[in-house]
């Protein structure tokens, strides 16, 4: 009997100390993807611009590296033999093919690891292999750790409207000084034009015509679904161009959205309402204040009362709440500011950022100001 308890004891001790060596392993390294569980695409053709990396900092528990495109960041927890991550921080906004769009989603599924026999890293749902990252040398690590961790401020960060699409694989991107179209097969880069806007509808044509090519580019707000990722888009996007000498045009059909500002992505507490301070007698819990998601396009917060939440609808110079959902409770004495506030946020169209403030406007004038926080 005290034989077999030795026994059970030891091997209770072997597995927490394999365990803990396994946890010591993910840290101090960089480690590249070399096998990825899914994409019926050869895994060069999937990562044709770069390989993901991760790094592990224990100190911080975050994870950064890249997607295989742009840089990647996120929190991550792990005890024993369990891994998961949590939301991925702001990145660079590149377009470099599905590849990232299969990282990111099969990443979101990790909830266990383990480190095999050749020293390689296997990210697990469960007991099935999801992905599998070989230990780099110091030669071919991640060069620039800033480019994981914050929008950059050149061009590829100014592109106001990103777009993609399958069957064949392409990217478009939209910026103040230039329009870059994509392909597996070529990169086309045309000047900027004014977008030509429907009448009736939200959809805007750009006309573009160079000694190299002429090409239209539709962007339609209907729902838009990509076929590959099942990721949900605002907007349909069709692109119908020709390159001087080639016998025939290409018609491109994809999904995209809008680049929402990332200054918007914060903590905002209300200070004005349709242009008078607010009473704080009126508020004797909190304010009301709402933090914004530009990932997601999403807020969450508080009138003042009630929990909301909603979503948002972004456009240069456009800025719409919608979808606004608050719980039902009573509270006196400010539910008549209550309405005001949803009222006043509704109505918002457009915003402006300065100081540490957001302002919240319409054609009839200031409606909200909101003090960023920490």
């Amino acid at each position: 009997m005290k034989t077999l308890f030795a026994l059970i004891i030891s091997t209770i001790l072997l597995v927490s100390c394999n365990s803990s060596k396994s946890n010591e392993t993910l840290y101090g390294a960089t480690w590249e993807l070399e096998y990825i569980s899914g994409p019926k695409i050869a895994f060069d053709a999937l990562f044709d611009a770069k390989t993901p990396q991760l790094e592990f900092n224990k100190e911080t528990l975050q994870v950064i590296g890249n997607s295989g495109c742009n840089g990647f960041s996120a929190p991550f927890t792990t005890e024993g033999n369990t891994l998961s991550f949590g939301e991925p921080g702001p990145a660079t906004l590149m377009y470099c093919g599905e590849g990232e769009t299969f990282f990111k989603n099969t990443i979101k599924k990790i909830n266990a690891f383990k480190i095999d026999e050749d020293g390689k890293l296997l990210l697990m749902q469960d007991d099935i292999m999801l992905m599998r990252f070989k230990k780099q040398t110091e030669a071919n690590t991640v060069s620039d750790t800033t480019e994981t961790a914050a929008i950059t401020t050149n061009t590829e960060a100014t592109n106001y409207f990103k777009a993609n699409g399958t069957e064949p694989f392409w990217g478009l991107e939209i910026n103040e000084q230039s329009i870059v179209l994509k392909t597996m097969e070529d990169t086309i880069t045309v000047p900027h034009v004014e977008a030509i806007k429907a009448m009736d509808a939200n959809v805007k044509l750009y006309k573009i015509e160079t000694e190299a090519t002429l090409m239209n580019i539709q962007l339609s707000q209907t729902e838009c679904v990509n076929a590959m990722s099942g990721e949900k888009f605002p907007y349909t996007v069709k692109v119908d161009y020709t390159s001087t000498g080639a016998e025939e045009g290409r018609v491109l059909e994809g999904c995209g959205a809008y680049v929402t500002d990332y200054r918007l992505h914060d903590i905002w507490v209300l200070e004005t309402m349709n242009g008078k301070v607010l009473d704080e007698t009126n508020y004797p819990k909190e304010k009301p204040s709402m933090e914004i998601n530009t990932t997601t396009n999403t807020f969450t917060g508080n009138t003042g009362c009630n929990i909301m939440n909603g979503k948002l609808f972004f456009e240069p110079a456009l800025l719409r709440f919608t979808d606004i959902v608050t719980t039902k409770k009573l509270c006196m004495p400010n539910n008549g500011q209550e309405q005001e506030f949803l009222t006043a946020l509704q109505a918002a169209t457009t915003y402006t950022i300065a100081n540490n403030r957001l302002t919240l406007s319409n054609p009839n004038g200031e409606l909200l100001v909101f003090k960023k926080v920490d």
